[in-house]
C-alpha cells in the first residue's frame, strides 16, 4: 500500500491548499514511472508493432483506422516463468458493478468493472485481462481506492496475447443504457451477452492519460471539472419525448430546464470520442424527417477520432455516423 499512498500524496495536491475538494485518486499499478514523471514508454505497453503510442487511447491501432479505448499499462514484475505479477488496483473509491472471471467469455478475458458513485458524473473503471481476480472482489461489494482487484496478466477471448506483452487494459468512462439487453437481442449478433449492463459495447469513454496529466497539472480538481472542460464536438438534435435512464443517471449532464409538459425533443452535445455531455430539453417537436440529425459540428475534433465514426463528414455536411447511432438507438430505443 505504500507505493499506492506515495502516488496517492502526488496526484491528490503535494503543495495544493484545499485537498478535500480533490478526487481522491491512485494509479492502478505500482509502476512508479507516471508518478515520477517519466514518459509513455515506461509505463505504456505497445502491441507487436513496437510502437508506444500503440499503446494509447485513440486512433492508434492499424495505421489509424482502428480505436483503441484504454491505456494498455505494463509489467514491472514478472515470475520465473515470465508472468506478470504486478497488482492491480482501484483507482478510486466505489462499488464493483460487474466482474468476468472466465477468460474465454470476453476479448478483455478476466475483466472487472467498478462505478464510482462518489464522484460526479459517477465514472466507470474497467480492468481488463487480467490472470486473476480475488475472489472477494464481488457485484455489489464496496471498495477502496488502492484496494487490490487482481493481477496483470494477459488473459483474452478469441485470441492470445504472449507473455512479453501482458498489460492492463484500463478504461474510463459512462454506460449508456440499461435496456442493453434489448438492443443486443434485437442487433441479433449471434452471441450470448454474458456481460450484462456491463458489456463493452455499452460503455463509451474518455482518454484515462488525459485526466491524469489535467489533474496532477492541476488544471482540474475532479471530474466535474474535467467533463466541463472537454469541449462539444457536435451537436445532434433528437426528435423524441423520451427521457433517456442515461440522465437520471448523469444529471450532471442536462443544462437549461425541463419544458412544463416534459420534452418534445432534445439537442445533445457529443465530445469527440462520443460522450452525449451536454442535454437541453426542446418545448417543441423537432421539424425533421429523421429521428435524429447532426445540426452543427466541429469538423477538427471530429476528425482527431475518425476511426470512431461518431460524425461521416461529405462535401462539409456532417451526418451520424454508426458509433453515434448505437449510442442513440441505446439511449432512446431507435429502431431502423
Amino acid at each position: 500500500m505504500v507505493k499506492y499512498f506515495c502516488l496517492f500524496l502526488l496526484l491528490v495536491g503535494a503543495g495544493i491548499s484545499g485537498l478535500e475538494a480533490r478526487v481522491q485518486i491512485v494509479w492502478p499499478t505500482p509502476n512508479p514511472a507516471y508518478a515520477n514523471g517519466e514518459g509513455p514508454e515506461a509505463f505504456i505497453q505497445p502491441t507487436i508493432s513496437g510502437r508506444v503510442e500503440s499503446g494509447l487511447f485513440g486512433c492508434i491501432r492499424n495505421s489509424g483506422a482502428r480505436f483503441h479505448e484504454a491505456l494498455d499499462l505494463k509489467p514491472i514484475a514478472r515470475d520465473r516463468r515470465g508472468e506478470a505479477t504486478d497488482p492491480v488496483v482501484a483507482v478510486m473509491n466505489g462499488v464493483v458493478v460487474y466482474v468476468n472471471r472466465i477468460a474465454g467469455n470476453s476479448g478483455y478475458g478476466r475483466y472487472v468493472v467498478i462505478e464510482h458513485r462518489d464522484v460526479s458524473p459517477a465514472i466507470v473503471t474497467l480492468y481488463a485481462h487480467l490472470s486473476k481476480i480475488r475472489e472477494e472482489v464481488r457485484p455489489g461489494g464496496v471498495i477502496r481506492a488502492g484496494q487490490r482487484i487482481g493481477i496483470m496478466g494477459r488473459s483474452a477471448g478469441g485470441y492470445t496475447i504472449p507473455k512479453e506483452r501482458a498489460h492492463l487494459h484500463f478504461e474510463m468512462g459512462v454506460w449508456l443504457s440499461e435496456s442493453f439487453q434489448e438492443w443486443y437481442d434485437w442487433k441479433g449478433f449471434g452471441s450470448k451477452n454474458t456481460h450484462g449492463l456491463f458489456n463493452g459495447m455499452n460503455i463509451t469513454g474518455f482518454d484515462p492519460l488525459d485526466f491524469y496529466d489535467r489533474f496532477r497539472e492541476g488544471n482540474v480538481s475532479d471530474f466535474t471539472d474535467y467533463f466541463r472542460s472537454i469541449p462539444v464536438a457536435y451537436v445532434v438534435r433528437v426528435k423524441s419525448d423520451r427521457i433517456p435512464d442515461y440522465l437520471r443517471r448523469y444529471p450532471f449532464f442536462f443544462r437549461g430546464s425541463m419544458p412544463t409538459g416534459g420534452p418534445a425533443g432534445w439537442e445533445i452535445g457529443f465530445t469527440a470520442t462520443g460522450i452525449p455531455k451536454e442535454w437541453r430539453a426542446l418545448a417543441d417537436e423537432p421539424e425533421q424527417r429523421q429521428n435524429a440529425q447532426v445540426i452543427w459540428h466541429d469538423a477538427e475534433l471530429v476528425n482527431e477520432y475518425r476511426c470512431l465514426r461518431t460524425v461521416v463528414i461529405r462535401g462539409g455536411n456532417a451526418s451520424i455516423g454508426g458509433h453515434t447511432e448505437r449510442s442513440l438507438q441505446l439511449m432512446f430505443g431507435f429502431r431502423r
